[in-house]
């Protein structure tokens, strides 16, 4: 088989199993219920990715080349055969790494860029053992961004209005005629909260973000007999967008019906609760859907995406 023939046999076989890395990340977490594994496959994928283009790159770079030739050479001339060898690799990790760089930097939000140190500092001073801080970036992103490249996206001026509700900023912290998030929110945390409000400070986005994990941080501490910390976020998760009341309802339901874990909510809890299954108007969608959509791409489809930046991957 011609040189040629087979590059492109290799290269096809490591961009189909990439693919496939990278298509059943989500997916696959999803069903075996554990969020944790979505990021490892996925950023699998692009490596392998990386290592296809590398391949490519050498050849075009260093055609006449053979790192084989040279690595069996090397045993009879090491000096210069393995001088050459190590320079071929020097350049392919550079190239590699900078790749590596370059698809964190791109897959971001512009506007995370921008607010991803201030969040990372208001978690570490108010909640510096979570275990999972990329899915705060994540929650902001299900929060805020209809599309990764939208001026809305981790905007903390961004507002929703409804007949039913008006949400603002970053963590979306919303008032209706039956609840006002941010006054609960700052009675519950009068000094680290103090001078914010619908009058004052609305739309500045250390508030918002110090309000987004404070608020986290309370449901978790509610969240107890969980099977691990992923379900224990999945339900803090599940609480931030639709209530903590609603998900005791729902872990309460779950007991009720046999072979249902109620300290699991990936293939459990998340199938059950008492929330409206109608579509709403304005929404498309019932609030059930609209609450286990939430907590399945904060914790799965979403959270990948800001894995790298807290040092997770």
């Amino acid at each position: 088989m011609s040189r040629i023939k087979v590059d492109f046999a290799r290269f096809a076989g490591v961009f189909i199993v990439a693919t496939l890395l990278v298509a059943v990340s989500a997916p696959l977490a999803d069903l075996v219920g554990e969020p944790a594994y979505a990021p490892w496959l996925l950023f699998a994928g692009l490596a392998l990715y990386g290592v296809g283009l590398s391949h490519i790159l050498r050849r075009v770079l260093f055609p006449y080349i053979d790192l084989k030739s040279f690595s069996e050479s090397a045993r009879h001339e090491p000096t210069g055969a393995g001088l050459v060898f190590v320079g071929v690799c020097l350049v392919l990790s550079a190239f590699v790494s900078l790749m590596g760089n370059v698809v964190h930097a791109d897959e971001l939000p512009s506007n995370a860029k921008l607010y991803l140190p201030m969040l990372k500092a208001e978690q570490q001073a108010y909640w510096a053992d979570m275990s999972l801080p990329s899915a705060l970036g994540a929650q902001i992103e299900q929060e805020t961004c209809a599309s990764l490249k939208s001026k809305r996206c981790w905007s903390p001026r961004v507002e929703l209005r409804t007949s039913r509700e008006r949400g603002v900023g970053l963590g979306q912290i919303t008032k209706t005629a039956r609840f006002d998030a941010l006054s609960e929110v700052v009675a519950s945390n009068r000094q680290a909260l103090a001078g914010w409000g619908w009058e004052s400070n609305l739309y500045d986005p250390k508030y918002q973000l110090r309000a987004l994990v404070l608020k986290d941080k309370q449901g978790w501490s509610v969240m107890h007999g969980t099977a691990s910390d992923s379900d224990r976020l999945a339900f803090t998760f599940a609480s931030y967008n639709g209530g903590i009341g609603g998900v005791m309802s729902d872990r309460k339901m779950c007991q009720a019906i046999r072979g249902c874990d109620s300290g699991r909510w990936f293939g459990n809890v998340e199938h059950t609760s008492l929330k409206a299954k109608k579509a709403v108007s304005g929404y498309g969608v019932s609030f059930f859907q609209v609450n286990r959509d939430y907590v399945r791409n904060v914790m799965v489809v979403r959270r990948a995406r800001y894995a790298h930046y807290f040092s997770e991957v």
